[in-house]
């Protein structure tokens, strides 16, 4: 009986987890909406009690004095925890100034006396993986054009460029003309 009562006492709490009111989905729904077609400021919908330079980083993304926004739920209803919610959205940004984002992210939110606020707008900002990504392109994109000229220079100096100068530019040739021009 102990053991079933407490397995109730979980699922209910689970329950309890992911079901949010028809009042909380439909104000984190509302704020998407709003923030999207301009009805609201995204200072009016942003925390708070956010830190005035978390704050200042947030509403950054809105420099911009023209921007288009949409802000599309991929997840279903916002999952609710207690005075905290995440919602799993699409988020499409053009500003004005050429910033733009197309991407998938989840918007958190939080509740402040009963009403609710985008916790931030981190969910603008260009995931970290495809910044690793971009960097490391950069990189071997610049070692590649580095090496290129490196041989290609080398191997005019010595005389030597006509068709063996093609294979500078396939790295599987690399280590035989670095001998080559030695």
């Amino acid at each position: 009986m102990t053991v079933s009562m407490g397995i109730l006492g979980v699922a209910v709490s689970l329950y309890a987890l992911t079901q949010p009111s028809e009042s909380d989905a439909g104000q984190i729904s509302g704020l998407m909406a709003g923030l999207s077609d301009h009805s609201k400021a995204p200072v009016d919908v942003l925390d708070p009690n956010l830190s005035p330079s978390d704050r200042d980083k947030s509403l950054h993304h809105f420099i911009a004095p023209r921007y288009e926004l949409s802000l599309v739920p991929t997840g279903g209803i916002p999952v609710v925890s207690g005075d905290f919610a995440s919602v799993p959205v699409r988020v499409h940004f053009e500003a004005s100034d050429g910033n733009s984002l197309d991407a998938s992210a989840t918007a958190k939110f939080v509740k402040r006396d009963g009403v609710w606020y985008f916790a931030n707008f981190d969910f603008m900002s260009w995931p970290a993986y495809l910044i690793i990504v971009l960097v490391v392109c950069l990189f071997v994109g610049v070692s590649y054009a580095v090496t290129v000229l490196i041989l290609t220079r080398k191997l005019i100096q010595k005389g030597q460029f006509g068709v063996t100068g093609i294979k500078a530019f396939v790295p599987f040739f690399w280590p035989s003309l670095f001998r080559q021009i030695r």
